[in-house]
């Protein structure tokens, strides 16, 4: 039931939903604000569909997609509870205006051709790329690691899970 110490709300500027507020954690909000304004800037239109989730919506999401798609399918690409990036409030779901919210088809877009070039200058590294081992490629799925270690493993071509926690440690 992890909550992180300090998450605020992302400006709903920057949101997609105009119904449900988004949060991300509080050291994180300055590099996202930054890299959605250097997108903005390139005519590249970048928002957040979705950011930290609590332990209990994370459930309800995982439960949801264990009803409709049989929890085989569902494990392709949901976290249970308690081990989802997003319960950090480190990490973003990013769509845009050309896929109306959407998260399918990302990998089509400027957005994400935008993100794979410049993520890691603002600490934002891809969780699960073409051909990880834990989840089907979700082009829209970013996290926040820190400017050091995203531009690091961009430099070496290589993925965050593709790390030792030691390695990982490190950066801390």
């Amino acid at each position: 039931h992890y909550v992180p110490e300090r998450v605020t709300e992302i400006d709903p500027l920057y949101t997609y939903s105009e119904t449900r507020a988004e949060q991300i954690h509080g050291l994180v909000w300055p590099r996202l604000k930054a890299l959605l304004d250097d997108a903005r800037k390139t005519n590249t239109t970048l928002y957040v569909k979705s950011a930290y989730r609590s332990f209990d919506e994370q459930d309800s999401l995982k439960s949801s997609y264990t009803v409709v798609y049989g929890a085989g399918t569902a494990n392709q690409f949901s976290a249970d509870q308690g081990y989802s990036e997003h319960q950090l409030g480190t990490t973003i779901d990013f769509t845009t205006t050309e896929l109306k919210g959407a998260l399918d088809g990302f990998e089509k877009t400027r957005a994400y051709t935008w993100l794979m070039r410049n993520g890691a200058r603002y600490g934002f590294v891809i969780s699960y790329p073409e051909g990880n081992k834990f989840y089907q490629f979700e082009p829209w799925h970013w996290r926040f690691v820190g400017v050091k270690l995203a531009t690091e493993l961009r430099a070496q071509n290589k993925f965050f899970y593709d790390l030792d926690q030691r390695t990982i440690d490190t950066y801390l």
